[in-house]
């Protein structure tokens, strides 16, 4: 019995003095991408897996450095590799996996973030305009219980938000806590029931963990279409104006072809005036009257030219020669 406590104490003692390797690093899946959460020098795990077996498995650094592997653990579908993470190691990995059958590799991606103890999950997000859109940070030291969760809208009143927030009851009629995360596992989240374009901005989550601090982190909040549809609109607003300039451009094009048209014609009222001028200036034919014999004052003598005759043919010749 002495023995048995003896050796009980001793592996009690050793446990103790063992370093305990706990990873606080979170992972987060985001429209089927692996995103992973972790403090600067912490030890994490980037792991590759599939429901096949592996012929072979390599993974890219975001630099563009490889990494190959192998194990046992390619026949059961799986290979990852451990490094102590830095800001250098922040970016998007990619891991490639041949399979037994030939072809092409699969590829999978993860994201590492080396972040504060309070991080958003995407510091990014893009919602579509009247559709319900979930806002979350998570703490990076494993699942701490938080305090407390609370938000700043960029266009809004600040609020404090918990699982009792349900979208039944939400805060300003338009905030409530996701039913599936939880302040007791270390996320701070918020649902928007419909997206407004007042929502774009940056939005500040805020949360206390057992330190008794605030730790906050900033989520840049876009709309869909809010950009793009100013730009539709604005090319639709061009393309509008040209087509009224081009219309009008035809219109115009059209009254003075015919206007060219019916000014190589006389008009109806001028040729008929034109008309009428020219019959009036034509000589009348002369009708049937009583001959009258012309007056004095009228005439016009009448001049004969003769032509010069011989002198013997002369009367007035031969007379004065008697």
């Amino acid at each position: 019995m002495c023995n048995y406590n003896l050796f009980i104490a001793v592996l009690v003692l050793i446990t103790v003095n063992l370093p305990l390797e706990t990873h606080g690093f979170r992972v987060f899946y985001v429209d089927g991408v692996e995103n992973i959460l972790a403090l600067e020098n912490e030890q994490i795990d980037i792991e590759c897996k599939t429901n096949m077996p592996m012929t072979h498995c390599g993974f890219l650094h975001p630099s563009g450095k490889r990494y190959s592997f192998s194990g046992s653990t390619l026949s059961a579908g799986h290979c990852a590799i451990q490094i102590k993470v830095s800001k250098n190691d922040t970016g998007e990995w990619r891991c490639h996996i041949g399979t037994q059958m030939t072809g092409l590799e699969i590829i999978q991606n993860i994201k590492v973030r080396v972040v504060m103890e309070l991080a958003a999950v995407q510091p990014n997000i893009t919602a579509v305009h009247g559709k319900p859109k979930t806002i979350a940070c998570a703490t990076t030291k494993g699942m701490v219980p938080l305090s407390y969760c609370r938000f700043e809208p960029p266009n809004g009143q600040p609020f404090a938000i918990n699982s009792e927030v349900t979208y039944k009851d939400p805060i300003l009629g338009r905030y409530f806590f996701p039913a599936n995360r939880s302040l007791d596992r270390g996320d701070c989240a918020v649902t928007i029931w419909k997206v407004r374009y007042e929502d774009v901005g940056t939005w500040t989550c805020g949360a206390g963990l057992d330190d008794d601090e605030e730790h906050v982190d900033f989520i840049q909040f876009e709309v869909e279409g809010l950009y793009a549809m100013s730009t539709a609109s604005a090319t639709g607003i061009t393309f509008g104006v040209f087509g009224i300039f081009g219309l009008l451009a035809i219109l115009a094009a059209i009254v003075w072809k015919k206007r060219h048209f019916l000014g190589a014609r006389r008009p109806c009222g001028a040729g008929d005036a034109e008309e009428t001028e020219a019959h009036e200036l034509e000589q009348l034919p002369a009708s049937p009257s009583p001959r009258r014999s012309p007056e004095p004052s009228t005439s016009v003598p009448r001049v004969l030219v003769e032509s010069p005759s011989e002198p013997s043919a002369s009367p007035l010749l031969r007379q004065s020669d008697e």
